[in-house]
């Protein structure tokens, strides 16, 4: 009989909706081993240190705060606690880290965030099941999916759809 051992993921993000959506949807410990966490600052570190312990699938948010305030001047330190669109620096240094699973999710309407519209050209306007592959690209050694959010019925991201469509090509 052989084992394999359990996808390791790092999930990013700030919404506790969709953190305990994650917690749920990732709760099967023999599959799936779930890393969580909630701002730009503590992900980095998971990411930089991933050379020991590499994670298998990088999920995250779009938009998040900073967290700590490690290199930032007074200037800086006006940003810190916005939310901002670091999940396209986050995705490019797990692709530089060779995680071979990426996707940012987005729940935000394109109505209602310029970062949002701005990814309609990477990416459908909302989730379609048949169109979804057309928002995945290659860096590096890894496969980048970006998407606006599919959402379960309790308005929930539904990560599990993510997961599946980043992992079939």
């Amino acid at each position: 009989m052989t084992s394999t051992k359990p996808l390791h993921i790092l999930l990013i993000e700030d919404t506790p909706l969709h953190q305990n959506s994650a917690q749920l949807q990732f709760e099967n410990k023999e599959l799936y081993q779930l890393t969580l966490t909630h701002n730009y600052e503590h992900a980095k570190q998971y990411l930089i240190q991933s050379e020991k312990s590499p994670y298998d699938i990088l999920l995250t948010d779009l938009m998040m705060p900073k967290g700590g305030r490690d290199t930032m001047s007074h200037k800086g330190i006006e940003y810190m606690f916005d939310l901002l669109p670091y999940g396209f620096p986050l995705a490019f240094l797990a692709a530089k880290q060779n995680i071979p699973y990426i996707s940012i999710v987005t729940d935000i309407n394109h109505h209602d965030h310029p970062m949002s519209a701005c990814i309609d050209n990477l990416s459908d306007a909302y989730w379609n099941d048949n169109t979804s592959n057309a928002s995945l690209y290659h860096i590096n050694n890894s496969l980048l999916g970006i998407f606006h959010a599919p959402f379960l019925k309790d308005g929930a991201k539904d990560w599990m759809k993510v997961l599946e469509t980043i992992r079939q090509k």
